[in-house]
């Protein structure tokens, strides 16, 4: 019934990525891959796949890693997205062979693997694909579900197809969950408990590069009296929100700036017309005749250098949070000593934000009110932001280790 559906589906999904291939470009390139269309490998590979940046991310510290101890591996990489497809392209370049994820009918997945030849295939967090499983299983090629996340929402809505899942999970060779709680889930849905073993998050371990040109805020760095907080990775229903919340800020601290960073490319034009409308003085990092020192708002419509607006920022706002979205990376400012901001939706984050907030390197902001309330606070009181980023970079120095146990545990498959 599900593959029938994906079938029905197809044309849609073709349809999908045309006009995806809008915006961003990137998504017109790989419509042969999607069905398995790749380049045929002349010896066995090692499959990793990863959807988007963040997976991508720890994907790549894991190929890193396996390269120092086996520099003859033929590692071939999937991503979904345009975004995570930069992280891989351009982080380890000819290292790994890299290719679109290809979609889940059985005759894709089968020409895909027969092209490329996998002796294993690593799946970053939580990606599960029916076909893709039952495939490899049946060819006895192992599977592993590595930084394996598995939120209770998520459990539930797969308890709901109990017979597709416990087929899905008896194709794992291991499972790798990034905490204890996961863990009992993943066997809850059918994982052996003998093939899950908790290793920690390996996000934990990633060096994340500042990017980019060190004068990313300009003059605004130049002068120690500017304090600067940054919303980093928002989604649509949260800019408002977050440059309403900038506006009560600036009744307070008239010289205080924020950066505001869409989550993706597309709606870097539709954030700039709502920071117009709602009467700031701003400017776009992409666009230098636009730079102004007295510019209330600076839009980050750049790639590749969300680390370094980190680095450059006194107190950073993780978005995807305000929405349903579940959070992103807050590992990230953490990882730089930065106070943490979040809305109450971290679930793709709940155990790290947890032992955040727990460890006080984290606060939770719902409200207009309540994120220009802590803004201001953090931005008046020195001692407390500083002693608040201490907090959170002590919580990353202390959870680190995982990277070592995951690659000890993928060793036997190499």
């Amino acid at each position: 019934m599900y593959t029938t559906i994906y079938y029905l589906c197809a044309p849609l999904l073709c349809l999908r990525w045309v006009y995806k291939s809008f915006k961003p470009p990137q998504y017109r390139e790989p419509m042969r891959e999607r069905f398995g269309i790749v380049r045929r490998q002349q010896t066995s590979s090692i499959w990793i796949h990863a959807v988007s940046m963040g997976e991508s991310i720890a994907a790549k510290t894991i190929i890193e890693k396996l390269l120092k101890l086996k520099p003859d591996l033929n590692i071939v990489v999937t991503t979904t997205t345009p975004t995570g497809a930069k992280q891989i392209i351009e982080g380890l370049g000819d290292k790994v062979i890299h290719h679109y994820s290809p979609c889940d009918l059985p005759g894709t997945i089968k020409r895909f693997t027969k092209r490329i030849q996998p002796s294993a295939l690593v799946i970053m967090e939580t990606e599960l694909w029916p076909n893709w499983l039952h495939h490899l299983k049946s060819k006895n090629i192992p599977v592993i579900l590595a930084n394996a996340r598995m939120s209770e929402k998520s459990a539930q809505k797969y308890l709901k197809f109990r017979t597709l899942s416990q087929q899905m999970m008896s194709a794992f060779k291991l499972v790798l969950p990034v905490n204890e709680k996961d863990a009992k889930r993943f066997i809850r849905l059918g994982v052996s408990p003998e093939r899950c073993v908790t290793t920690g998050n390996i996000k934990f371990d990633q060096v994340f590069k500042s990017n980019g040109d060190e004068s990313y805020f300009h003059s605004w760095e130049n002068n120690p009296s500017t304090l600067v907080w940054l919303a980093a990775s928002t989604h649509k229903g949260e800019d408002e929100i977050l440059l309403k919340a900038h506006q009560k800020v600036l009744e307070s601290l008239p010289e205080a700036k924020l950066i505001i960073v869409p989550r993706h490319p597309e709606r870097f034009d539709e954030v700039s017309d709502l920071v117009a409308e709602l009467g700031f003085s701003f400017h776009s990092r992409s666009q230098p005749n636009t730079w102004n020192d007295d510019n209330q708002v600076m839009l980050g419509d750049s790639m590749g250098e969300l680390m370094l607006a980190y680095k450059l920022s006194d107190i950073a706002f993780v978005g995807g949070s305000l929405v349903l979205i579940g959070g992103h990376n807050m590992i990230e400012p953490a990882s730089l000593g930065k106070p943490v901001l979040s809305g109450p939706h971290v679930h793709n984050f709940s155990e790290v934000y947890r032992e955040l907030s727990t460890q006080g390197g984290a606060k939770t902001v719902d409200s207009v009110e309540s994120i220009s309330g802590a803004v201001t606070r953090l931005m008046l009181d020195q001692q407390e932001r500083q002693l608040m980023g201490q907090k959170a970079l002590a919580v990353v120095e202390q959870s680190r280790g995982a990277l070592d146990k995951t690659v000890n545990q993928l060793e036997p498959f190499l």
